[in-house]
């Protein structure tokens, strides 16, 4: 297939835009402070309307009578907040009244003053201050609870994950509209460069799980523990922890590209199954990224991506067994044929 990148950047293109408008142009009539890339602050003495960043810090030192909302940045709150505290990757630091709930996807959450709502932390923990005040309930999902003994929470504290299907209808999770929308970009821009800029290791991956699909995902499965166990062993040595420092972002950087192969593959047979085989590589991996994207807002779907990206590893490991298989060095009957053959001789290979 030809790899003429058009197409995909024509949907990168719409996705951006789409982004952009939702973050520059509020769906409300307020009038919201909204940034793309950067840190913000409310500095002391200032009133603002609402806070919304997509990359970067918020420090809130004067007052919000909006909601104040961070994708990919910390968020602290030195100044009352009348509506809510959302971080998506990040922690918060509640010091300040607010007047809402206080949610984070990934991050540790510490309050010490009053929260009118509820407090949910998917992965991290919770900590709580002497002047911790929850009027409703503290969900600490997979994290743990550091509570002083002066914190009260009027709800009371659900233990574990509520069920995703116990979300309201059109929910997209803690990260909402913006924050998917942000990842997605990403991925789909990742396996649309990846298309184009290694195109080989992303079909040899992708064939890799059209030729065994069960034995790619036991493999990308396997390799996890394995993974884990070679970090420890490396960690408790002591001399291998320069080897680990390599080692972990190289795996992670692995289980990655098995993703972006498992969307090229979803996306390849999707394309060539409605007859678009002049699309290009480039094409079939933004198909299969948003695919794949799209997996993470129905319920459970993020385990089908997680499962994926393995399948993809384990499709990736396969692809370079074979191509190590394929290589078999080649040994010389004898020391005189090896000679021979470096002199050009007579019976030279």
């Amino acid at each position: 297939m030809s790899s003429s990148p058009r197409p995909a950047l024509a949907v990168l293109g719409a996705l951006l835009s789409v982004m952009l408008h939702l973050l520059l142009f509020p769906s409300n009539a307020r009038a919201d402070e909204r940034h793309a890339v950067g840190d913000v602050v409310v500095g002391p003495g200032e009133v603002s309307p609402g806070v919304s960043n997509v990359v970067g810090d918020v420090e809130v030192l004067g007052a919000v009578r909006g909601d104040v909302k961070s994708v990919a940045g910390d968020v602290m709150v030195y100044g009352p907040v009348a509506g809510d505290v959302k971080a998506s990757f990040g922690s918060v630091d509640v010091r300040a009244p607010v007047g809402g709930d206080v949610e984070a996807g990934f991050g540790d959450v510490y309050i010490d003053s009053r929260v009118a709502g509820d407090v949910d932390v998917e992965r991290g923990n919770v900590e709580l201050g002497p002047r911790a005040r929850i009027g409703g309930t503290l969900q600490p999902g997979s994290g743990r609870i550091f509570s002083h003994p002066d914190a009260y929470v009027a709800g009371g504290t659900v233990a574990g994950m509520v069920p995703e299907g116990d979300e309201p209808p059109g929910a997209f999770g803690f990260l909402g509209v913006t924050g998917w929308l942000f990842g997605a970009l990403l991925f789909v821009a990742c396996s649309a460069l990846a298309a184009v800029l290694v195109p080989r290791p992303l079909a040899a991956a992708a064939r890799g799980i059209g030729e065994a699909p069960v034995w790619s995902l036991a493999i990308g499965i396997g390799s996890v523990p394995v993974a884990v166990v070679l970090a420890v062993v490396l960690l408790v040595s002591g001399v291998g922890i320069p080897v680990l420092l390599l080692f972990a972002p190289a795996y992670l950087f692995l289980v990655f590209f098995g993703g972006l192969a498992a969307a090229f593959f979803i996306g390849r047979r999707l394309v060539m199954a409605t007859g678009r085989y002049e699309a290009g590589n480039a094409f079939a991996a933004v198909v299969g990224a948003l695919l794949v994207s799209g997996a993470f807002l129905v319920p459970y779907g993020h385990v089908v991506a997680y499962a994926l990206a393995l399948l993809g590893t384990g499709g990736a490991l396969l692809a370079l067994f074979s191509r190590l298989r394929s290589r078999p060095g080649y040994r010389h009957s004898s020391y005189e044929a090896y000679v021979r053959e470096r002199r050009g001789g007579p019976g030279a290979r």
